[in-house]
């Protein structure tokens, strides 16, 4: 620095010197201590912190590793419950859920106990849209058009008990008298005998290819555990003219049919209830010969994050 330059500064009050020796020693001294501090904590958190999961080869079938992933082989690798990663997955998913629900013209649910072996691409409409009004009316149309579906989806209404199931979304196309799919949702839950053990996933095709997918593994324990139901549906109020016992409780739509919807959530340590109403404690509660009060579906409460409220048509 110039004299010129220096005397300018000193004039204006501003610093013309840099740090002593002394003084960089003893914010460098002060810095190391703070970073010391910060590594021991973390440290002492990793340390103690539960080690919440594995990473295991879950054995899941030849059929399910290709009709899932499309690979050779019978096992995936896959992490164990809780596991905060394959939640984040989930996350996204989700968001990917929601982005195609937003999108979509329709929303069917599909009830499966086997593998989904039909993703179509493009679906024959019928002649009147206003029929597909339910899930059960888009199953029998879809089984009129590609007869192998009818092997592979249940009837269901109200409660879905079944244990796996694959939620169509629809779009319309170029193509006069056909629907386009936007996406299929598969959820599967199947049990494992090595190891012993749940495996569970929910995958997102679309043009009958794999584009995003969650999976998580249950351990020995959790066997037979259902979690279910995966889906309900909530049919029109005005279908009250017609008394039909226990359905009567899923006719709760003023206007527009809508579904609840539950995933599996691979931060819950377990697919069983965990909330006050357990599937055990709350049945146990009950007084021989009450009737229940709560619907089929109060058993879902506190198993899942995963859980959405979506209308039937939702362009409408």
């Amino acid at each position: 620095m110039n004299n010129s330059i220096r005397k300018r500064l000193f004039k204006t009050g501003c610093p013309v010197d840099g740090f002593s020796l002394v003084e960089v020693m003893i914010a460098s001294a002060v810095a190391a201590s703070v970073m010391g501090a910060a590594a021991l904590a973390f440290s002492a958190i990793g340390k103690n912190q539960r080690r919440l999961s594995n990473y295991a080869a879950i054995e899941i079938g030849d059929a399910a590793a290709n009709n899932y992933y499309n690979i050779a082989g019978n096992s995936v690798d896959c992490y164990d419950a809780p596991n905060y990663g394959r939640a984040a997955t989930a996350d996204l998913l989700r968001e990917r859920f929601w982005e195609d629900v937003s999108h979509g013209s329709a929303v069917y649910c599909l009830a499966r106990s086997g593998l989904n072996t039909v993703r179509p691409v493009y679906i024959p409409a019928p002649e009147d849209g206003r029929s597909l009004d339910s899930p059960e009316a888009f199953r029998l149309h879809l089984a009129a058009v590609f007869s192998q579906s009818s092997s592979v989806y249940k009837g269901w209404r109200g409660s879905s008990p079944y244990d796996n199931g694959s939620i169509y979304i629809l779009q319309p196309s170029s193509f006069s008298g056909f629907l386009a799919v936007r996406a299929i949702y598969d959820i599967d839950i199947q049990s494992t005998a090595e190891p012993s053990g749940t495996y569970v996933s929910v995958k997102r095709y679309s043009w009958n290819e794999l584009t995003d997918y969650y999976d998580v593994f249950f351990p020995a324990g959790m066997n037979g555990v259902p979690f279910r139901p995966l889906f309900v549906f909530h049919e029109r109020r005005s279908r009250l003219a017609l008394e039909e016992g226990d359905m009567d409780q899923y006719k709760t739509a003023a206007r527009m049919p809508f579904y609840f919807i539950w995933w599996p959530d691979p931060a819950s340590p377990t697919l069983a209830n965990q909330g006050a109403d357990s599937d055990s404690g709350y049945a146990a509660s009950i007084p021989p010969g009450s009737a229940n009060p709560l619907p089929a579906y109060a058993a879902m409460a506190g198993r899942t994050n995963y859980f959405f409220t979506v209308p039937l048509l939702p362009s409408m």
